[in-house]
Parts: C-alpha cells; sequence; structure tokens
C-alpha cells in the first residue's frame, strides 16, 4: 500500500511537472492583448465603407454633424427590434445637423435591402459584409452596438442592446451632443 501511494504521487507530480511546461510554452504563443477600440472620448476614425448599392462611402462626408452609427444585423432579434425607433429618431432630426447610420454587417446585400424595404426603414444604411470594420475597428462584440459621435468627431457615447432612440430622454442626450464644447488638440 505504501509503494501505491508513492507510485501515485509520481504520477501526479510528473502530470504537474508536464502541465507547467506545456503552460509555460503556450504562454509564449498567447495572443497579444485586445487593441484599444473606439470608446468615449476617443476621436472617431473615418470609415470606408460601402453602401447598399455598392457605391464607397466614408463618414467623412458627415463631417460637422452629430452621427448616430447604429451596427446591426438581420439575424439579431433586438437589432430588428430596435429599428423603428431608429427610423423614429431619424425622422425627428434636423438632417442639416444630425445623420442616423447603419451599418448592417450581413454578408448578403439583398437581404439587407428587402429587410429594410419591408420595415419602411429610410436612414442611410452601409455594409460592413465581412464585419471587419464592426469586429477590428469599432470593436463590437454584440449587436446592435451604437456609437454616439459629436460633430467634431469625438465619441461621446457608446450603447450596447436595443434602446428606444425616439423616446425624449435618448432624443434629448443626442440633441445636447450637438451642445458639447468641441475638441481642441485631442482635449476638451
Amino acid at each position: 500500500m505504501h509503494t501505491c501511494a508513492r507510485r501515485w504521487q509520481r504520477c501526479i507530480s510528473i502530470a504537474l511537472l508536464l502541465c507547467a511546461v506545456v503552460g509555460g510554452l503556450t504562454a509564449c504563443d498567447a495572443p497579444p492583448p485586445p487593441k484599444a477600440y473606439v470608446d468615449t472620448g476617443a476621436r472617431f476614425p473615418e470609415l470606408q465603407l460601402t453602401n447598399l448599392k455598392g457605391e464607397p462611402v466614408s463618414t467623412a462626408q458627415f463631417a460637422g454633424k452629430v452621427l448616430v452609427l447604429n451596427v446591426w444585423a438581420t439575424w439579431c432579434a433586438p437589432c430588428r427590434k430596435e429599428l423603428p425607433s431608429l427610423q423614429r429618431l431619424s425622422d425627428q432630426l434636423d438632417p442639416q445637423h444630425f445623420a442616423v447610420i447603419g451599418m448592417s454587417v450581413d454578408a448578403d446585400v439583398h437581404v439587407v435591402r428587402e429587410f429594410l424595404i419591408e420595415r419602411k426603414v429610410t436612414f442611410t444604411n452601409w455594409q460592413d459584409a465581412d464585419m471587419q470594420v464592426a469586429r477590428e475597428v469599432l470593436g463590437a462584440r454584440a449587436y446592435p452596438s451604437t456609437y454616439l459621435i459629436s460633430a467634431d468627431g469625438v465619441v461621446r457615447r457608446v450603447v450596447g442592446g436595443a434602446q428606444p432612440w425616439d423616446n425624449a430622454e435618448w432624443l434629448n442626450l443626442i440633441r445636447s451632443i450637438a451642445d458639447q464644447p468641441k475638441q481642441r488638440d485631442g482635449k476638451l
């Protein structure tokens, strides 16, 4: 019995040693920590995407406007629920000072177009078919994700999950972004 306990103890010791060696080796190949993605207070990067006709578009064309950028997908139930409130928000905002843009991460542009037509969603929508911008630039990990961007290109808020965008609280917050001081030299 004493010999059996020693063998068992050796087996456990060898197993622990192997785990330590393997863990040490794999730690060298561990992926680097995630880079900093777009967050509140950061300058929003210029995005180059395509519209639903396949034409190139850029967020630069909205410089000087408060931008509500919503990342969504047709297969996302909360996104589908949220889109009508974004349409109503878009209808209530002055297009000279505000823009609501949807960025679909669906692979099939035809599905996106049909979906928007059926639901009478007319605000600007773009496509990020490979999710590269959503994941690698914006850091979106859940849908919908919405970015509220001031007229001077600073992210004022990042919102995860579906929201009732056309209610008074959100409408007032978005309008107040237009009144916030502009950022100069990276500082407010």
